[in-house]
């Protein structure tokens, strides 16, 4: 694999899956029908897919967000770990560096887990969308306070000039050459608003901060491998039980 760092765009600050499956498919069209005059007239919610998101509940029992991570070294991370795939140098990860301190979290984790809440020198999520293949990484502070987020069970479809925008100014990222695919993506909510927020946008879409933006952070996509050559005392995220899941509703 290519290792590519992404350079995270400069954001304004929000005041601050295995299972996103339902009612898309992987292979779907990136292309979108919504015209520009329509979607500036709307609100964002209503420019994608399906515009009713905001009227649709939770399905948080789903998926479960690490909200309690531990991280160890490779010889600590479990040699054939239950329900998750065993940490080899040719697999994928989410590289988050800051001072001294290196993270990997494997996309074999992510994949099930969609969002891991963190602490790296400030509280951040890690996210990823097995679908869309899009990565993003955000500071998680609301109001100046630490905001636990999960997967809502939701999927919604941005516009595609909408995600070829967050792209480019590098807010979302993927783990292939080709980058991300715009289709049903996961819905985060917040556990301090409930307000629903859209992973390929790193946007809120929904509730009390509808339309605010997360501040986004700069990650590394790269195999094991390669992460632990550049980082040898870093750490790598363990998975579950060793870190602890949330119990939905945050």
């Amino acid at each position: 694999m290519r290792r590519r760092t992404l350079l995270a765009a400069a954001a304004p600050a929000a005041v601050a899956s295995a299972g996103c499956v339902v009612g898309y498919s992987r292979d779907a069209a990136d292309s979108d029908e919504t015209t520009d005059d329509e979607i500036e007239t709307l609100p964002l919610a209503e420019q994608g897919t399906p515009p009713t998101i905001c009227e649709e509940e939770m399905k948080p029992d789903g998926i479960n967000a690490v909200g309690d991570p531990s991280f160890g070294t490779a010889a600590e991370y479990p040699e054939d770990p239950d329900g998750y795939l065993p940490l080899t140098d040719e697999r994928t990860v989410i590289g988050l560096r800051t001072g001294g301190d290196a993270r990997a979290y494997p996309l074999s984790i992510l994949n099930v887990h969609e969002v891991v809440n963190d602490v790296l020198d400030r509280p951040v999520i890690v996210t990823y969308c097995p679908i869309c293949r899009s990565g993003m990484v955000a500071d998680r502070r609301i109001g100046g306070e630490a905001a636990v987020f999960d997967a809502s069970g939701l999927l919604w479809k941005p516009p595609g000039v909408y995600t070829a925008a967050a792209e480019k100014e590098n807010r979302v990222f993927s783990d292939r050459d080709r980058g991300v695919s715009n289709n049903g993506n996961l819905v985060m909510y917040d556990g301090k608003t409930g307000s629903y927020w859209s992973q390929l946008l790193a946007q809120a879409i929904c509730g009390p901060l509808a339309e605010e933006r997360l501040d986004t952070r700069a990650a590394t996509v790269s195999t094991w491998g390669e992460w632990r050559r550049e980082h040898p005392d870093g750490a790598v995220l363990l998975p579950p039980p060793m870190s602890e899941v949330v119990d939905p509703p945050v």
